[in-house]
């Protein structure tokens, strides 16, 4: 349930950023091009950054991911909502927030779900994947409305201090990391080694259907 909610507010306040750039756009005349490359740097960097918090979250083990995630993306959202220049908004939405979100979203989740529960790995990350179209559903039209109410800077950073609020003592209070520790570096699952699973077609067609679906969103 923790990490349920864990991505659901964690994606909802990525996917949020649309209803930011309508508000930037009127503040600062950037155009929607400028603005939109924002986003794409996120995506950039939150994929380029899942193989090593893969690693990391073999060997530290995910509740610190959770943890780092929410203070690294309490930080981004803090720093967005200061944001004056172009490239204030890159880095501090772009960069930062990505790397948030990324330690406190679906790989450490991946990891904690699929130790935690063997036997039922896919109705367990089924249900834990469908917090993040839930969040994604609450948490957009609720900036909205805190946009409206309380102007852009302050909804980033009420955002950031709803990450902090919830992620942090929720995770130290109820997440455990699965029995048995952080894993080798060759550590098996399923029999198969993270090499071995490289040389197989099923996991390049996992990796295809990953990219192409997020390509068409």
């Amino acid at each position: 349930a923790v990490t349920f909610v864990t991505l659901g507010l964690s994606y909802g306040v990525w996917y949020s950023y649309s209803v930011f750039l309508v508000a930037l756009l009127r503040e600062f005349g950037w155009s929607r091009s400028l603005l939109a490359g924002a986003f794409s740097v996120f995506v950039l960097v939150h994929g380029a950054a899942a193989p090593a918090l893969g690693w990391l979250a073999d060997r530290i083990g995910p509740r610190r991911l959770f943890v780092a995630g929410a203070a690294i993306l309490a930080l981004g959202l803090g720093l967005a909502g200061a944001v004056e220049r172009p490239w204030h908004l890159y880095a501090a939405f772009g960069v930062v927030s990505a790397i948030g979100v990324a330690c406190a979203g679906w790989v450490p989740a991946v990891v904690l779900v699929q130790r935690w529960f063997p036997a039922r790995v896919g109705a367990a990350l089924g249900i834990t994947s469908a917090g993040i179209g839930v969040g994604i559903l609450l948490v957009v039209p609720a900036t909205q409305a805190l946009v409206e109410w309380l102007g852009w800077r302050w909804a980033f950073r009420l955002a950031a201090l709803a990450v902090l609020a919830w992620t942090v003592p929720m995770t130290l209070a109820v997440v455990r990391d699965p029995p048995g520790g952080p894993a080798g570096a060759g550590a098996r699952l399923g029999g198969v080694t993270p090499r071995e699973a490289l040389g197989t077609p099923a996991f390049w067609l996992v990796c295809a259907a990953s990219f192409l679906g997020s390509l068409g969103t």
